[in-house]
């Protein structure tokens, strides 16, 4: 523990150029403001695993391993320095992180350390191609969306583009609305709710991937809440006020679903108990009372 300290406070003064550039990141960029609870998201999943640090026992095996990751991280921040691509620095930390848990425990503290630092890519914003790309789909699926929610409810809605046109006003599903930062933070939330419970490889593979619906459904709960508000009570009310709650209430929507999730695998798909399967006879014969 004392080495992974020191090489902790090492680890930040070589890479407190990086660190400054993801807080100015998530400072301004409301899609990856969740940027900032990632690392103490990591440090809570540390101390969960906390009782695999009893396996870390002398001798440690696997500190190679820690020396390949350590000179990978440094290769990996040579080429984006070199190729100028600012978003690679934030690999060759985690990385680096990786590299120095097992130069100091071999694989007992890699195997107690992995969870929170693959979390830790979470902390990256997405390089700007790839965020385009999502974020014209997913605003075209929250505007068509919302507008079959209004229109299933009986309020009056055309979509043209990405602007929902209702009787009394419009909507603009604007790109800061197109569920980009939702999805991108509740994949963390469900990152970290898959480490903590203890579920099947195929169970969490499917709470992963339905990560993306939830976050797409919250979305279009958010968008379509605001066209009632302000079909039924007024356009400067639901721009004013209730767009902003219906925000608020996307991600506790969210792990609503997923607990939905989780309780439903649960019941659909009991696990059965360990151990061998012990198969009890019942005798044919009367049971005879005893005499006294």
């Amino acid at each position: 523990m004392v080495g992974l300290v020191l090489m902790a406070v090492v680890i930040v003064a070589c890479y407190a150029s990086v660190l400054s550039h993801l807080a100015a990141r998530w400072s301004i960029e409301p899609n990856y403001s969740h940027g900032f609870l990632v690392p103490f998201v990591s440090v809570w999943l540390l101390w969960h695993r906390r009782g695999l640090v009893e396996s870390v026992k002398a001798p440690m095996h696997g500190r190679w391993l820690g020396v390949a990751l350590l000179v990978s991280s440094v290769v990996v921040r040579l080429v984006a320095a070199y190729c100028g691509f600012v978003l690679a620095e934030p690999v060759a930390l985690i990385l680096c992180i990786a590299g120095a848990t097992a130069l100091v425990g071999g694989f007992s503290a890699l195997n107690w350390a992995w969870p929170a630092i693959v979390f830790l890519l979470f902390m990256i914003p997405l390089p700007g191609a790839l965020a385009s790309r999502l974020g014209g789909p997913l605003q075209h699926a929250a505007t068509l969306g919302s507008t079959y929610v209004l229109q299933t409810l009986g309020i009056p809605a055309v979509a043209s583009g990405n602007v929902i046109c209702l009787t009394h006003g419009r909507i603009g599903v604007a790109e800061a609305c197109n569920g980009l930062g939702m999805l991108t933070t509740f994949g963390a939330v469900t990152m970290a709710a898959v480490f903590l419970l203890k579920l099947s490889a195929w169970e969490n593979a499917c709470v992963l991937a339905s990560s993306v619906g939830i976050a797409i459904v919250a979305n279009i709960f958010r968008i379509s809440a605001t066209g009632v508000a302000q079909d039924l009570i007024g356009v400067e009310f639901a721009e004013r006020f209730f767009h902003d709650f219906a925000g608020l209430v996307m991600v506790p929507l969210a792990l609503l679903l997923l607990g939905v999730e989780v309780f439903l695998l649960a019941k659909l798909f009991p696990r059965m108990p360990a151990g061998p399967l012990v198969v009890v006879r019942q005798s044919a014969r009367p049971a005879t009372s005893a005499r006294v």
